[in-house]
């Protein structure tokens, strides 16, 4: 009985990381919190997406934070879209992902405490500018300062 409770654990461990958030934060997501989300919309066709990514990706490792959890909302598939709708909806940032739902090309930082836009990046962004970018947003996430940044795309009007 011990042997089955434990395949069925691996198994589950095993199924949750095939359905997680890719995170570049070796996966600490689930044991400790984060302090900033590194929100990526995307999808397969959009070239911008093919710019930001490698250099968003680099500027990550290059920062080596495990408090910071990268996410992507992929718009590609029916499979990616929900993947990234429970992700957002987890992390209680379901009006950034209802606000910008089908724009892509873009990352948005988000303060995991508060759930505020802190900023965003997109391809006019060198690796170095992410970086330093995603490095000083995050320090106003600690501090729960309030910055006015105009780097994000207008959100999608509803209704």
């Amino acid at each position: 009985m011990k042997k089955l409770a434990k395949t069925f654990s691996i198994l589950g461990l095993i199924g949750a990381a095939l359905f997680a958030p890719f995170s570049l934060a070796q996966t600490h997501s689930t044991y400790a919190t984060p302090d900033m989300y590194v929100v990526m919309f995307r999808a397969d066709w959009c070239g911008p997406c093919r710019i930001v990514e490698p250099k968003l990706k680099q500027a990550l490792v290059n920062l080596r934070d495990p408090k910071i959890e990268y996410l992507v909302i992929d718009i590609s598939h029916p499979s990616t879209s929900e993947i990234g709708a429970h992700a957002a909806f987890d992390r209680q940032i379901v009006p950034q992902y209802n606000g910008w739902l089908g724009t892509t090309g873009f990352a948005a930082l988000i303060d995991a405490d508060t759930k505020r836009t802190l900023g965003c990046i997109n391809m006019l962004y060198d690796t170095g500018a992410m970086q330093s970018h995603i490095a000083n947003l995050k320090q106003v996430a600690l501090t729960n300062r309030h910055v006015q940044d105009v780097t994000c795309p207008e959100l999608n009007r509803t209704g």
